[in-house]
């Protein structure tokens, strides 16, 4: 038995620490919004982001960030991408030098381009940093439904003390020294996504959305190995599994707003609109952009992103990808 911390008790970090209560362990959250914390104390259930699932007594909640990192060596970080920086910056007084930070957010940031253990290693460099990654929506998790992860840390006894402890029969993790890939993956996977929705939405068939997913799986593998990530990783649960479930499903958020995307033929108006976190939306600027300064070929998400914010026409975005230069297969 492990005493395991969560920092943001959103639906993803609530569902993550249900599975860490299933492997036997304790859990203190920290939670922004007291209503959140007097939830979960006195009533068992987080009412204002999965009312619906019942919480174990072992699970406590603190608007005190301080007394999470007293209670607990092992941290999951569940905040969404574009708020880890200043979340690091919060926790950096409490870090020890044995403490073990997950990072169970996908995305890049925007504002830099850096991935989140790049960071994490300006913001926090005594932290021990590991990746939780992979295919699993937070209400299948939280039902108990069967998913599969990556657990990634270059330290392979934390990597595998993470898969024991964490590991359940229905919260199946696979362990990987890399962290490069589960990050890649869990971060382009959204923007291909999002394009994957806009194929499916504006109705241009099965085989379409086929190939942007298996060419956008190239986009993907290409942008881990120029970042020294691990091809064998990002082929696993972390790349191809994550996108294969988020580029396919309407449950994902990125693929639903690709949806709305590609019916309407504009995304101007429902990014103004849109009240969702969509990781897709700001993933694709932050891609782009490190993907130029690697001098690697994206064209999909650049497609993505020029649709997004720079008011290219689905249809000059469709003749322009389909009047690319024949090419032979591989990454």
């Amino acid at each position: 038995m492990q005493n395991i911390g969560v920092i943001g008790t959103g639906i993803w970090g609530t569902a993550l620490a249900l599975t860490a209560t299933r492997a036997g362990n304790n859990v203190l959250c920290w939670a922004r919004e007291p209503e959140v914390v007097e939830s979960i104390n006195y009533t068992h259930v987080n009412k204002l982001f999965l009312p619906d699932i019942p919480l174990p007594d072992s699970i406590k909640a603190t608007p005190n960030m301080a007394e999470v990192f007293d209670f607990a060596d092992i941290i999951l970080l569940t905040v969404s991408a574009q708020y880890t920086r200043i979340t690091m910056q919060q926790i950096k007084p409490y870090i020890k030098n044995s403490t073990v930070l997950v990072l169970c957010a996908k995305g890049i940031e925007q504002s830099s381009g850096q991935m989140l253990s790049e960071i994490a290693a300006e913001e926090i460099p005594e932290a021990q940093i590991a990746v939780l990654s992979g295919p699993g929506f937070a209400i299948d998790v939280a039902k108990q439904k069967i998913a599969s992860v990556t657990i990634g840390c270059e330290k392979e006894k934390i990597a595998e003390h993470l898969v024991k402890t964490l590991g359940t029969a229905c919260f199946r993790p696979y362990l990987t020294t890399d962290i490069v890939a589960p990050l890649v993956g869990g971060s382009v996977k959204n923007v291909i996504a999002i394009a994957s929705g806009i194929v499916e939405g504006a109705a241009l068939g099965d085989g379409a959305r086929a190939a942007l997913i298996t060419r956008g799986f190239h986009e993907m593998a290409r942008f881990a190995a120029a970042l020294g990530g691990d091809l064998e990783a990002i082929m696993g649960m972390c790349g191809l599994g994550d996108l294969v479930l988020t580029a396919s499903c309407s449950q994902s958020r990125n693929f639903s707003f690709g949806y709305a995307v590609g019916a309407c033929g504009s995304a101007k108006k429902l990014i103004a609109e849109n009240t969702r976190t969509v990781e897709g939306i700001y993933t694709a600027k932050a891609v782009v952009k490190r993907a130029r300064e690697l001098n690697i070929e994206m064209p999909i998400c650049e497609m993505v992103n020029r649709l997004l914010f720079e008011g290219i026409s689905l249809q000059d975005a469709m003749k322009e990808l389909l009047s690319r230069p024949y090419k032979g297969e591989g990454f």
